[in-house]
């Protein structure tokens, strides 16, 4: 099952948007390298993990009303729209024939499904299934969403609150009896105290009874590690090992961005196995696949690899990630990528860009239209820029080398800069001191240098607030900038008798 294209009506943030998804075998102009990912962009409140969570209501909306599920203020509720009393949520989507039971299936059968939510009080809402009615006892294409061992309608989320408890304190059976099992499979992008199927739980039951799925689930896990990490399926005292820098660590002592991916990973492998036909693949399942947060823990090293890695170990799911990592952004191309905006009525639209950031580094994918930042200097070391140019622009001699002296030092690397003893020499020079010297230098030539240095000054603020041309431009140009400022101090510093 796959999600061609959604559309959001009046569900919190949102009050009318539709797009379009990226899914295995789509057709179109521009192929993306991963075609089965899609990346959730926007500041925080702008509705990444409200698309998820809607995402997964239409994708399950048949059993939804009666899974277990309270839906909490998921209709839109403004005081300008106090009358809004609906929510509706609709998708197009693909089913293949592991969804209809079907041993073959020329195309993927489209389907539109849609669920309705009726604002009930302050607070809660009810659900309402747009395919399937209470009273109908022919539930038709979507009755294997009722069994729990067909593999059918495979849908799996993870919220950003994802926890793994320790295989002995974990209790499936009281999760089987308040949520349907399709419910249970998303439920921690609605609940925060959801905990995953520990791998310990599960896997050693399969390395018995079934060795061959074992042995592909020991693969999978290995294959999406890092380069420093491996899993080889070792066991001792009820947990598994982890080779992480050539040293074994058990499961429950690694760190918490080990077991923070590998526990979903080790989950979704759980909801797979638990499903697939006999002699079926793992990796060759088809499903939707809801990820809160794919950076959450992890190091921006292996966030460069991190959706990659996933897509291509198993690629017939459909990934829908959401982050607010430059790194795991500029890893995919612009078809991938989508971003939530905040209009100035408050209502938030989703939007792709023509932007290309592939390949870009994170300053540059930071100070692009998907981040849409000015600078990624710190405030505070920004308003004090601002304070110097202001200053310069006023005739300040001093402020303007003072200016170019603080950019030089975040420009030029002070081990590989040829210049950096001389930058240390004049950071420890008194003002008198360079006044002293100021003070013999011939009249022509203090105009021409506080004119250079002032409009020198003045053309980096632009870019170092703000008004920049590209992220692209700030090293080359400050590092020449220092180069120009460290010529006029030496230039400043000549002495008397060299003068004459």
């Amino acid at each position: 099952m796959y999600i061609k294209s959604i559309t959001i009506e009046n569900v919190r943030c949102f009050q009318n948007t539709h797009f379009s998804l990226q899914y295995p075998g789509k057709k179109q102009e521009d192929q993306p390298a991963l075609d089965n990912v899609n990346l959730l962009l926007g500041n925080n409140g702008a509705g990444k993990t409200t698309v998820l969570k809607a995402l997964a209501l239409a994708a399950l909306s048949p059993i939804m009303p009666q899974a277990g599920f309270l839906p909490y203020r998921l209709v839109r509720r403004t005081y300008k729209d106090a009358d809004i009393k609906e929510g509706n949520i609709s998708a197009k989507v693909l089913l293949h024939a592991q969804d209809l039971n079907l041993r073959n299936l020329d195309k993927p059968r489209a389907e539109t499904m849609a669920i309705k939510l009726l604002a009930r009080g302050a607070d809660y809402d009810t659900l309402v299934s747009a395919n399937v009615s209470p009273s109908e006892k022919n539930l038709g294409i979507w009755e294997r969403m009722y069994d729990d061992k067909s593999p059918a309608f495979l849908v799996v989320g993870y919220g950003a609150t994802r926890r793994v408890e320790e295989a002995k304190n974990f209790d499936l059976g009281a999760q089987q009896k308040s949520r349907m099992l399709r419910y249970r499979r998303v439920a921690g992008l609605f609940e925060s105290h959801i905990a995953l199927v520990p791998l310990s739980f599960w896997l050693p039951s399969f390395q018995k009874e079934n060795r061959g799925r074992y042995n592909q689930v020991v693969e999978l896990i290995d294959k999406i590690l890092p380069e420093e990490a491996s899993f080889t399926g070792e066991y001792e005292n009820e947990e598994y090992l982890f080779m992480i820098n050539g040293i074994l660590i058990p499961f429950d002592a690694l760190s918490d961005g080990y077991r923070a991916y590998i526990g979903w990973i080790a989950d979704l492998l759980y909801h797979i196995c638990m499903g697939a036909a006999s002699g079926t693949k793992l990796k060759d399942n088809y499903g939707l696949v809801l990820v809160d947060e794919v950076d959450l823990h992890i190091h921006p090293e292996w966030q460069r690899f991190v959706t990659a890695s996933l897509s291509e170990a198993l690629p017939n799911l459909q990934f829908v990630f959401t982050s607010h990592s430059p790194i795991v952004a500029g890893s995919l191309h612009k078809e991938n990528i989508y971003v939530m905006e905040t209009e100035s009525s408050g209502e938030s639209v989703v939007r792709q860009y023509q932007e290309r950031i592939y390949g870009l580094d994170a300053e540059q994918v930071l100070l692009s239209s998907y981040f849409g930042l000015r600078t990624t200097r710190a405030e505070t070391f920004v308003d004090e820029l601002r304070e110097l140019s202001i200053k310069a622009g006023k005739g300040d001699i001093l402020a303007a080398f003072d200016f170019m002296q603080k950019l030089s030092e975040e420009t030029t690397s002070s081990s590989d800069s040829p210049l950096s003893d001389n930058i240390k020499k004049d950071k420890q020079q008194k003002h008198l001191s360079f006044a002293e010297r100021w003070g013999k230098v011939p009249a022509a030539q203090k105009i021409l240098a506080a004119v250079a240095v002032t409009l020198l000054s003045l053309w980096i603020v632009g870019i170092t607030i703000g008004q920049t041309i590209g992220g692209f431009v700030y090293a080359p140009l400050g590092a020449a900038l220092a180069i120009i400022g460290e010529l006029i101090l030496n230039w400043l510093k000549t002495d008397k008798k060299s003068k004459d």
